[in-house]
């Protein structure tokens, strides 16, 4: 059995009672033959009677031994089996309880870039929104501008007061779309890390 080292006390001290077993049933039908081969020798009616129920009597003790030795080997080899896949049973049950580990942790942490990037997202059409607004406020102002200064005896303190207005709204604009650019790239820096990061938890898993 895999774990075992080859000097294990209670391998050793299972193999011993086996061999002398397997030595005495070995030793017992060595005796019943030479015993034997004297009857046959000898040829007498008393020494041929003892001699056969010698080796009568050590043939059943060598039988009974070697069947003794038989249990005794199924039962280490069933006790073996059974601790080997109480083992195997043990480890496919920590193994599974990792792999349901991993996949929680991943889960997690994809639920937290998703919400991350839909935030970010939140915020790019918020920025593009106002974009837009200001965009409007631009041509409504440009509009004002336009007619006011057709008439600029008229209405050139309205011409002034438009011109600040359209600084205003170009301020804004400016302000809208470096921050639909800032939204942008952060977005992408953010899809990039988690995609980089998707990439190293696989190749720790297969790892």
């Amino acid at each position: 059995m895999a774990g075992r080292s080859a000097y294990d006390p209670d391998m050793s001290n299972r193999r011993i009672p086996r061999s002398r077993r397997a030595i005495g049933a070995s030793a017992l039908l060595l005796t019943a033959v030479v015993v034997a081969v004297v009857g046959i020798v000898v040829s007498t009616v008393p020494v041929l009677v003892a001699t056969t129920l010698y080796a009568v009597v050590t043939g059943v003790v060598a039988a009974r031994l070697l069947s003794d030795e038989i249990a005794q080997l199924r039962r280490d080899w069933a006790r073996d089996r059974a601790q080997l896949a109480d083992s195997n049973r043990t480890a496919a049950v920590a193994r599974s309880r990792e792999h349901i580990a991993f996949a929680e942790q991943m889960g997690q942490r994809v639920s937290l870039r998703d919400s991350q990037i839909a935030t970010l997202r939140d915020a790019m059409v918020t920025a593009e929104i106002e974009l837009a607004q200001a965009r409007e406020r631009v041509s409504a102002e440009r509009a004002r501008s336009a007619a006011l200064e057709a008439d600029v005896d008229s209405a050139q303190s309205d011409l002034e007061s438009a011109r600040v207005d359209l600084r205003n709204a170009s301020d804004a604009l400016a302000a809208s779309e470096s921050a639909e650019l800032q939204v942008r790239a952060e977005l992408l820096a953010w899809e990039e890390a988690a995609t980089e990061e998707t990439r190293r938890e696989h190749d720790r898993k297969v790892g």
